[in-house]
């Protein structure tokens, strides 16, 4: 299993257990996310990214 794919399943498990108001909470954002990504293209996923570093370094 790739490292990817370990932390994918990581999120998702910690989603999952998650009470169901939170993890709704979670897949609308996750939604409106990849909204934005797809109707912005390359720009869309190069902000998200930015966004993600950005979130990163305040950490």
């Amino acid at each position: 299993m790739t490292e990817e794919k370990a932390t994918l399943l990581l999120i998702k498990g910690t989603i999952a257990d998650l009470p169901p108001a939170d993890r709704e909470g979670v897949e609308l954002a996750a939604a409106k996310l990849r909204e934005v990504i797809a109707a912005h293209n390359d720009h869309g996923l190069m902000a998200f990214a930015l966004v993600g570093a950005e979130l990163q370094m305040e950490g």
